[in-house]
Formats: C-alpha cells, structure tokens, sequence
C-alpha cells in the first residue's frame, strides 16, 4: 500500500462521512487525484455512493467537480443499475421455482440490502446472489437450480479455508469465465453466481462464531424488485450479520469497503434494537466481530453507532484482544483488502504462515487458537498441497 492509495481512499471515505459538507470536503481534498479517486472508487465498489453525494453537493452546494471524473461515476452508477436489474430478475427466477416446491429462502445481504436500506438499489452493488436455506432442503435447491439450467462447483468444508456456510456456487453457462476477473466489482457479467447457505456461520481456517440459531424464526417479509416478496433478516439481526461477516471479510484478507458502507446505512436507518444487537452478539460469542466492525465504521465514515453500545460491547472482549480491535485503522483496513496475488509456492507457502497468525490473534481462548494452528498441521487439506500435488502428477 502507498501513501498515494491511503489519502485517496480517505478522500473516498471522507466524501461518505453523513456530516461531510462540500466546502469541508473541498478543503480537506484540495490536491486531489481526480482520477485515482475515481479509480479507487470504481475498484472498491463504491463509485454509485461518491457519484450520489457529489450529485447532490452540485445541486445543494454549487460544488463543481470536474465534468470527467463525473461521467464516469456516472456511467459506473448506471452500469450497476442495470446490473442489480438482472440479479433481481434472477433471483426472480429461483424463488418462484423455490416456492413451486414449497421452499422458503432467506435473502441476504445485498439482496436485502440494495432493495431496503439504499435510496436506490444501484447504490449497493451485488456479485452473487446469497440465499439461506435450512439445512435439509439444500438437496431439493440443487435440483431446482440444475433444473434452471445452472452448472455448480463444490468445495468440501473439510479442506482448504473449512468454510461451512455454503459449500457450493452454482452459475449458469453464460457467467462462466470469459467475463471472469479477479475483481468481482469489474465484472461485466450481467448474470451471477447463487450460493445457497445452509448457515451464517463465518468460518475461516478454524475461526468460527455462528449466528444462524433464531435468525429463520425471527425472519420478516420484504418487497424486493420487481415487486416480488422474499424473506429477510429483522434489522437487528441484519446487523449482526453484516458486522460480523464485515469483520471475517478482513480476516480473510476479502473486499471490505461495500460492507462498512453497509454498516453506515444500517446505523443512519434508525431501526436497530442496540441492546438486543449486543444480546445476541453475547449470545453467540460473536462480540469481538461486532465491536471490531462498529469501531471501524465510526472511525472511518463516522457511523452514527451509540457510545454506551461500544462500551457494553468492549467489556465482554479479552483487554489484548480489544486493545487490538481499538487500533485498527485505514491502513489496517487496506493492508488486509489490497494483497498481491500469489507468485510462487514459496509464496504461498509464507502467506499460510502469516494468514495464521493474523487469524488466531482474533481467537478468544487458547482452544480457538489452537483450531487455527490445526489447519496448518493438518497440511494435506490445505490448498497448497492440493497445488503441489497436482504439480508433481503433471
């Protein structure tokens, strides 16, 4: 990370703050990179969200930014419009087949997200279509989505990362890899990956806290576009969710920004039981997730998250670990999201050995930790030996 990229992405994140004016803006960007601005913005999924408030300051603030930089936002916002269009339209699809055979999906994240929470849903971009089930009825959703003609991939929750929410990918041929790219906000692919859940456990090389009881039972309706109901988390529990899947993101090194993005919308919304939040975060020992990704966003986008709920929320976490959680920063934040790609099984190989380290310093008790450094010993599971054992059968 250069120092380049950290004070661009805090003008980005600077232009999100809710109290942020244009004058205040304009004075704290006064030398700014128009174009690595908008490059960033492009690349971290947030260019619909700038190109929003930079709107709005043109017509509020006579603010003038450059007319380039703002066609491109432009077209990036219109870009994602019509590309949420389709997601919704599939997912369409896959909930009138769900419900012929009597299947009730959860929608999550995004889905939710975009259609209930953003002024519009093109503000909110969306790269799969996340959908929990229970358990039992995933064999009967493989049916139904090979029926709509999607091709799937499988993963075992025994090998390589041991993640257990949702183990397959299914995709229709038309999304399969000539459009592929590393990164999933650049995809021109209208069409999108479905991953059906079974849970919302996060699980990352042995780091594990699941969510998932309680969450069906207490499950609302929604209307989502075009005009289709689906089930959907409460407000309370969709925090969780996203804090908490917020937090994994940066353990796992994954893109974080739409996510904290997430966290200021859901915190502005108002609807949030702060105290039954904290409850169910003790509840399923997920507290250190929470107060991690609650801390970030209101030092970064200034979330309006309530100081006596950061307090309730700090006393449960062990002093090492939340003196951790309390220096995070941006540059945390992007040391974790902007990792170079591996170049060579030694690579990988030192990258393996300082993920764990990273991964178990979030464990709690010396038994969480301990699972983390099983997934290192246990190295005929890894990735790694998968790679270099189909590098000697060749």
């Amino acid at each position: 990370m250069t120092e380049t990229t950290h004070k661009t992405v805090q003008n980005l994140l600077d232009a999100l703050k809710p109290t942020m004016t244009a004058p205040q803006w304009t004075a704290v960007s006064a030398d700014i990179d128009w174009e690595a601005l908008v490059v960033h913005a492009i690349g971290l999924g947030l260019a619909p969200l700038l190109h929003q408030r930079l709107t709005q300051w043109q017509t509020t603030n006579h603010f003038s930014p450059p007319p380039r930089p703002m066609a491109q936002l432009a077209v990036t916002r219109k870009a994602q419009a019509r590309r949420n269009q389709a997601i919704y339209e599939q997912l369409a699809v896959i909930l009138q087949a769900c419900t012929q055979d009597n299947i009730q999906p959860i929608a999550l994240k995004g889905l939710h997200l975009a259609a209930c929470y953003y002024e519009e849903p093109a503000l909110r971009p969306m790269n799969d279509i996340d959908l929990l089930f229970q358990p039992e009825e995933l064999a009967r959703v493989d049916v139904i989505l090979r029926h709509l003609g999607y091709q799937s991939t499988h993963k075992s929750a025994d090998l390589g990362a041991r993640v257990t929410k949702h183990t397959s990918a299914y995709r229709l041929p038309t999304a399969v890899s000539e459009h592929a790219t590393p990164n999933p906000y650049l995809s021109p692919s209208l069409a999108c990956p479905v991953e059906p859940h079974s849970s919302l456990e996060e699980s990352w090389y042995g780091l594990r806290v699941d969510i998932t009881p309680g969450m069906r039972a207490r499950a609302q309706t929604a209307e989502l576009p075009p005009g289709m109901t689906c089930l959907v988390l409460s407000p309370t529990d969709l925090m969780l969710h996203i804090t908490v899947h917020f937090t994994f993101h940066l353990i796992m090194g994954a893109p974080s920004f739409v996510q904290l993005a997430d966290i200021l919308i859901l915190c502005q919304n108002n609807s949030i039981d702060w105290e039954t939040l904290v409850i169910r975060a003790c509840d399923r020992q997920a507290e250190p997730y929470v107060y991690a990704a609650l801390t970030l966003a209101q030092k970064l986008v200034h979330a309006p998250v309530p100081a006596v709920i950061l307090a309730q929320l700090e006393k449960t976490i062990p002093a090492r670990l939340r003196h951790r959680i309390d220096q995070l920063d941006l540059a945390y934040v992007l040391q974790r999201t902007q990792q170079r790609p591996f170049s060579s099984l030694p690579h990988r190989l030192r990258h393996g050995l300082s993920e764990r380290i990273e991964i178990a310093q979030w464990a709690t008790d010396w038994q969480s930790k301990w699972r983390v450094w099983q997934t290192a010993l246990q190295w005929h599971k890894t990735d790694t030996a998968r790679l270099l054992w189909q590098r000697l059968r060749k």
